[in-house]
């Protein structure tokens, strides 16, 4: 749910207004994608945390994060890079670390994989989302979205201690994420992008 969109003051007008609206719109329908497939992975089943995942959700679930690699970079092109660009590493060292988990151990170690990079990017996301709602306004999704994200985060470790590993929560954390950057992106073309010029 992390990768905050905000454009650099030298790009122009018209750029700025459009690119961080499509870029939104992309990452949330590929996110949309994500859940479903993990939600038919995962299915009815419920695992313990000691079993292994079934590997195509071991494999989405390690492939998620690198769409807020890919969605950071090209941000990165037009934004503030410098935390675009830690936030595509976390995320990056994301992918291997649920990999690891995912395919080499259980779904306990899964889910505080995915919690840990859930908990950090969300965090990135907040701060990012806070400093711009400061400066520009509009970013109400992006804050409620990474303050959920840090939450969710926490709370998918916490219950890798539980005796079930409800994988299914994890789609609606990704379904939940794409929603906020859907609406991120609808409120910027109702809004036009409320971003002055820049001579």
């Amino acid at each position: 749910m992390s990768a905050t969109l905000d454009i650099n003051p030298t790009a122009s007008g018209a750029l700025r207004r459009a690119v961080p609206r499509r870029l939104a719109v992309v990452r949330g329908l590929l996110a949309l994608a994500w859940a479903a497939a993990v939600a038919i992975a995962v299915g009815s089943r419920v695992p313990t945390t000691d079993t292994e995942l079934p590997t195509a959700a071991a494999a989405f679930l390690a492939s998620y994060p690198l769409i807020d690699v890919i969605a950071s970079l090209v941000g990165s092109a037009l934004t503030d890079a410098r935390v675009l660009r830690a936030n595509a590493a976390v995320s990056a060292l994301a992918v291997v670390g649920i990999a690891i988990a995912a395919f080499g151990s259980d779904a306990g170690a899964t889910l505080v994989a995915f919690g840990a990079w859930a908990a950090i990017s969300g965090a990135i996301q907040l701060g990012r989302a806070i400093k711009h709602h400061r400066a520009r306004g509009r970013q109400l999704p992006m804050i409620v979205s990474g303050g959920l994200s840090t939450i969710a985060g926490i709370s998918f470790i916490a219950a890798s201690g539980n005796e079930e590993a409800h994988l299914a929560t994890l789609a609606g954390y990704m379904a939940l994420g794409a929603l906020f950057f859907l609406l991120w992106a609808r409120r910027g073309d109702a809004a036009h992008e409320a971003v002055p010029e820049v001579a």
